[in-house]
């Protein structure tokens, strides 16, 4: 009958008098006593109990590891930085002046051409497009080759050097224009058919 109480008797539910019985009963019977002992016992967590010295330690390598990802976040950051550097000197360039390039010109027959020689110790290279002109109706009546010139960094493994010689066919006909421009940092050079019309002379 007591240990039917104890429930009641542990969540202060019993009377005055229901509390005085049980506690003397409880003084008496070791078996009452650990059943009402379990019942009243804190639920363990599961989870142990950490001293300072192991917090310390997981705290220690918990900053260890936020160092490390820190540091390989800023290697990375580094290589790809490192590497368009790279891509930007040995391949991609930067434009050039007018003033770094020796130029000279002619028209040989059908054939324009231009060379070019870089003077200021870089690699002369080249982006182009090309595209055909056409008036109201449609029709073809010229065509223009755009080239755009940049210095690189010497690279001795490639084949690209200081001295370009770029061209293009031009035509006979009155009727349909052959425009070539160089395009430098400081200026842009037109010829139309051979004839420089604007830039550098």
């Amino acid at each position: 009958m007591i240990q039917d109480l104890l429930p009641s008797y542990a969540d202060k539910l019993t009377s005055s008098y229901s509390n005085e019985e049980i506690g003397k009963h409880l003084s008496a019977c070791e078996t009452c006593r650990q059943y009402y002992q379990e019942m009243t016992e804190p639920i363990a967590t599961g989870l142990p109990v950490l001293d300072a010295e192991e917090a310390g330690k997981l705290d220690f390598l918990k900053k260890i590891r936020t160092r490390n990802i820190r540091t390989i976040i800023l290697s990375i950051a580094g290589v790809l930085v490192l590497a368009a550097v790279v891509i930007g000197l040995f391949a991609i360039g930067m434009p050039v002046s007018s003033k770094d390039v020796n130029i000279s010109y002619q028209q040989a027959g059908d054939r324009f051409e231009v060379h070019l020689t870089l003077e200021n110790g870089k690699d002369l290279i080249f982006s182009n497009k090309s595209k055909f002109i056409y008036d109201e109706q449609h029709r073809v009546i010229g065509h223009e080759l755009r080239y755009k010139l940049k210095g690189v960094v010497h690279n001795p493994f490639d084949n690209v050097g200081k001295e370009v010689t770029l061209g293009t066919q031009t035509h006979a006909s009155p009727d349909y224009d052959n425009t070539f421009i160089l395009e430098f940092k400081d200026q842009t050079m037109i010829f139309v058919d051979g004839v420089l019309v604007e830039g550098k002379k």
